[in-house]
């Protein structure tokens, strides 16, 4: 009797699972799903130019780095205002993300995603520094 109830179960389990997948790929399909993939976007910063717009060399940007001070610390100590550095940033991204548009890389929705994230992810790249004593 044991032996029946698990092979029942068992049965139960796999026709269950398979239906919920295909199911899963209808609803997709009639909804007008595509296979979009996933877009990551993952920028190299130059940190060369970096050191220029804060008006300062490569060689002090490192300093003060290898000291704990943040791009934000750094651009405060050069007098700058925080919406300089955040403008900074924020015209970088507009022109990499354009880029990504213009070879067909972002979709609408993966570029209004990712422009709903960057103020978070520029305010912890300008305020991190895993040098930092705290």
């Amino acid at each position: 009797m044991k032996l029946i109830l698990r092979r029942l179960l068992l049965l139960f389990i796999i026709t269950f699972s398979v239906s919920s997948v295909a199911y899963a790929e209808q609803v997709n399909q009639k909804q007008g799903g595509t296979s979009e993939g996933i877009v990551v976007y993952h920028v190299k910063y130059d940190y060369n130019a970096i050191s220029k717009f804060l008006g300062i060399s490569r060689k002090d940007y490192e300093k003060n780095w290898n000291e704990g001070l943040s791009i934000a610390d750094m651009a405060e100590k050069q007098g700058m205002s925080r919406k300089d550095i955040e403008g900074y940033f924020y015209n970088f991204h507009y022109k990499e993300m354009q880029k990504w548009r213009a070879k067909g890389v972002l979709t609408e929705k993966h570029y209004f995603h990712l422009v709903y994230n960057l103020t978070a992810e520029i305010e912890d790249f300008i305020n991190r520094n895993p040098n930092r004593i705290s």
